[in-house]
């Protein structure tokens, strides 16, 4: 091979590992900026009125996917329940645990909620108990159609 040979391959070389660089630099740069646009999109506090019973999820903390907030049931004729709630949120669906207290005991439930464009629609369906947890019998069946709508709002209950 001649000089030219081996410098016009040395450049290739370099122009390729330049390229895979840099593909990895704009990757984690994407993977930031998607973290931190779901910590600004949904961070922040949901409520929903029905009547006299007002119902709240605060999203508190976003860390990539993992989301830590609390979760508010004020009911007008029943016992109240309020809690924390600790899940993961994968661009659709934030999933995770409530820990709450209710009539004087603490209870864990597993609560699912679906990405609305104005906020995320509790799931429902059916639970049974694992290990003194409620969670979803058939996770596949979960449905949204009847579940508590949230709508992100500027205040937050007390």
């Amino acid at each position: 091979m001649s000089v030219k040979q081996n410098l016009f391959a040395l450049s290739i070389l370099l122009t390729g590992l330049y390229s895979c660089t840099q593909s990895k630099q704009d990757s984690s740069a994407s993977n930031q900026a998607a973290a931190d646009s779901t910590e600004t999109s949904i961070k922040g506090c949901y409520l929903h009125t029905v009547n006299k019973d007002t119902f709240q999820l605060a999203i508190t903390a976003v860390n990539k996917n993992d989301i830590e907030g609390s979760i508010i049931y004020n009911f007008s004729e029943k016992d109240d329940s309020k809690g924390t709630f600790i899940g993961h949120f994968d661009g659709k669906i934030l999933k995770g645990d409530y820990t709450f207290q209710s009539e004087g005991s603490t209870s864990v439930r597993e609560v699912i909620f679906k990405k609305t464009q104005t906020g995320f629609v509790e799931g429902t369906g059916e639970v049974k108990v694992v290990d003194n947890k409620a969670v979803f019998s058939k996770p596949d069946s979960i449905s949204y159609e009847n579940g508590i709508a949230f709508t992100k709002s500027e205040t937050c209950l007390p």
